[in-house]
């Protein structure tokens, strides 16, 4: 199966990423760059590269707003926001965020006319889908086919949330093992703020989501990800939930 660069870092973090509401551990982005740490903590300052919500909820007239921030003052962050249901841990939505230095991104999950659960932002950061395909409703494609539609939509409003930094936007495009180079990144300027409002500029993504790239674990990949404005994922990010 075919996946593009952007799903790949995720499965590459997933692999080496501290857990919870903050972690310390450093990730495996690639075979050239720093090894692994090999003890995943909860960072007492509440800052790290996965981010857990333990009970997200859109029953009756209840919603659950989402906070998520990147404290890192240097680098943008592409982050995957996932949404599990909560009886059987199903992918009932999940999106790609990407955080300037310093942003703030907030949405909203709450229930929708037909019964399911969706999310609503009026954020201005970069998202893909991109913002025109908001609000996102929840989707029941992997839940059980057995169960009636209105069981299916009740599936969809109540679970956990995780966040997964997976990779930095640094200013500049990185070279081989992490290091700073000089070439101004087109990524960031194109989901860095201006007057309140990220650019989102679609020449920008369209590289990212391309299939044409190596198989994941090898050192290539890391290189592609590079090349298109992406760097090893520091962690940095911090949330909070309101129900």
């Amino acid at each position: 199966m075919k996946k593009s660069i952007l799903s790949l870092s995720a499965a590459v973090a997933l692999g080496g990423l501290g857990f919870a509401g903050a972690a310390n551990a450093i990730a495996v982005f690639d075979t050239d760059g720093a090894a692994a740490g090999g003890l995943v903590v909860l960072h007492p300052a509440g800052t790290g590269h996965q981010l857990f919500t333990p009970y997200y909820t859109a029953q009756g007239n209840m919603a659950t707003l989402i906070n998520l921030v990147n404290t890192d003052a240097v680098n943008g962050k592409a982050v995957k926001v996932r949404f599990h249901g909560a009886s059987n841990s199903d992918d009932v939505l999940d999106f790609t965020l990407f955080l300037s230095p310093g942003d703030v991104w907030s949405g909203m999950v709450s229930q929708n006319a037909d019964g399911r659960a969706q999310i609503i932002t009026p954020d201005k950061s970069c998202t893909i889908p991109e913002q025109s395909a908001w609000p996102g409703e929840f989707s029941d494609k992997r839940l059980p086919n057995y169960a009636k539609p209105e069981v299916k939509s009740a599936l969809t409003r109540e679970g956990y949330v995780e966040v997964l930094n997976m990779a930095d936007v640094p200013p500049n495009l990185a070279l081989a093992g992490g290091a700073a180079g000089t070439t101004a990144n087109p990524l960031l300027t194109a989901i860095k703020h201006v007057a309140g409002v990220a650019p989102c500029t679609p020449a920008a993504f369209a590289p990212l989501l391309t299939t044409n790239i190596v198989p994941a674990g090898d050192a290539a990949t890391a290189g592609t990800a590079r090349a298109l404005g992406l760097n090893n994922p520091t962690g940095g990010l911090m949330g909070s939930w309101t129900i």
